[in-house]
């Protein structure tokens, strides 16, 4: 399926730069012979699968590249290598951790099963060993579960209750781009940062404050090819471990998978795109030099959101703060600009994300008016009212008129069915 062109704002275009890299990249790759989209994905060094598919559809389009009946792509005959036999990446089955639904605003991506074996290797744990993860619910549970002296820091307050709630007692609720005071006294530190400059500054500078000297960090990285700024945001988070105290030792390219959370599934279903769990990462490894860390100016975030979290079954639906509604009809529409109601891109580059004041796990992405009436509808839903008698209560309440009661019944309904829950009317 070809990308809708009028929904560009909500996938930004690629820079020519970029995409002559994604170019050369994906031809070296179909050197080797047929590779299966999946495949290809897997190789591209973290580029966003509608990337990779808008690339391809440009190559064939000049007749550089073909697919067959079967799905394979290839070179086209005249510019044909040897052809080799064709591997399929067969990702792991998602399987269901018992955790809170991920959320795009969380940047919430889990490791696969495999990888979090792997990471726990990795740490060269021993009885002696305190770790800090930063980040990764899903490791931090794993360690725990296997014996290891194990601390999370993590800052959604959902997950950290749901794992208090089951017994994991060593969470520590805070937001490290807030820069929080930390005590030292852990050998090991692994961050899985959101994949941005200043999330990378705030995660390296805990780790820097949690470690013994000599400690060691255990970092994920965006692979180069992840966006137009990928490369130069590798230098710049490299610089910053430096100027932090950290000596780089180790660099496994390609080393950890992730999960694809529902939601990057529905945006990726919106290109006509269904693919397994496609995202890696690249895991470098630091030690804490023995050097005294220059001074650290904190680079606070701006402009920040407040968003109150719902539960509707399994999905987390989340609705921005806002004011001065209060004399607005009651209504909704999708904040995509092709009116789908879900997003083709949950990147932070869209400008799509400026319109949303609700959004959903499974990337359901609305603007609604008058959020005030929704909120307490979802959270009279959460105390346990039928969705129709909360719908009741909120329109008298509300005094809203027959087309507001209409359009609100709609929104819950949408809501509830993608939770998968019935609705009866």
């Amino acid at each position: 399926m070809s990308p809708d062109k009028n929904a560009v704002d909500e996938h930004p275009l690629l820079e020519p730069s970029f995409r002559q890299e994604l170019v050369v990249r994906l031809i070296g790759e179909l050197r080797n012979g047929p590779r299966s989209f999946a495949s290809l994905v897997g190789a591209a060094e973290g580029a966003y699968p509608a990337d990779v598919q808008s690339v391809l559809e440009g190559l064939r389009a000049e007749q550089i590249v073909s697919i067959s009946e079967s799905g394979l792509w290839t070179r086209a005959a005249s510019v044909l290598g040897p052809v080799e036999q064709q591997v399929e990446y067969l990702s792991e089955l998602q399987c269901k951790d018992g955790l809170p639904e991920p959320h795009p605003l969380d940047f919430d991506w889990r490791f696969t099963t495999h990888t979090l074996t792997k990471l726990a290797k990795s740490l060269k744990l021993s009885k002696q060993t305190r770790v800090a993860v930063l980040g990764a619910p899903t490791l931090y549970r794993h360690l725990v579960d296997i014996g290891a002296d194990a601390t999370l820091f993590d800052r959604n307050p959902r997950l950290v209750q749901h794992l208090r709630s089951e017994g994991y007692s060593s969470v520590t609720e805070c937001d490290l781009l807030e820069f929080p005071k930390l005590e030292p006294g852990y050998q090991c530190a692994l961050a899985d940062p959101p994949w941005y400059v200043e999330h990378y500054e705030a995660f390296i500078d805990a780790a820097r404050r949690l470690l013994v000297p000599s400690g060691r960090l255990l970092l994920s990285i965006l692979p180069r090819l992840t966006r137009p700024s990928a490369s130069q945001d590798r230098i710049s988070i490299l610089e910053c471990a430096a100027y932090l105290g950290f000596d780089l030792i180790e660099a496994e390219l390609g080393a950890l998978r992730y999960l694809s959370p529902p939601f990057e599934i529905e945006a990726l279903r919106t290109d006509g795109i269904i693919l397994d769990d496609w995202r890696s990462g690249d895991l470098f490894s630091f030690v804490l030099g023995s050097r005294p860390p220059e001074q650290v100016k904190h680079r606070h975030p701006t402009n920040k959101e407040t968003w109150h979290t719902h539960q509707l079954g399994g999905t987390t639906i989340k609705v921005k703060v806002q004011g001065g509604e209060s004399n607005q009809a009651f209504r909704f529409q999708p904040a995509s600009s092709s009116k789908n109601i879900r997003l083709r891109s949950v990147s932070r580059r869209s400008p799509a994300r400026s319109r949303i004041n609700l959004w959903t796990s499974r990337n359901i992405a609305l603007k609604v008016s008058k959020t005030a009436v929704l909120e307490d509808a979802l959270q009279k839903i959460g105390n346990g009212e039928s969705p129709m008698d909360s719908l009741a209560s909120v329109a008298y309440e509300y005094q809203l008129t027959d087309d507001e009661r209409g359009e609100l019944q709609e929104l819950l309904r949408l809501l509830s069915q993608d939770a998968g829950l019935k609705w009866i009317d």
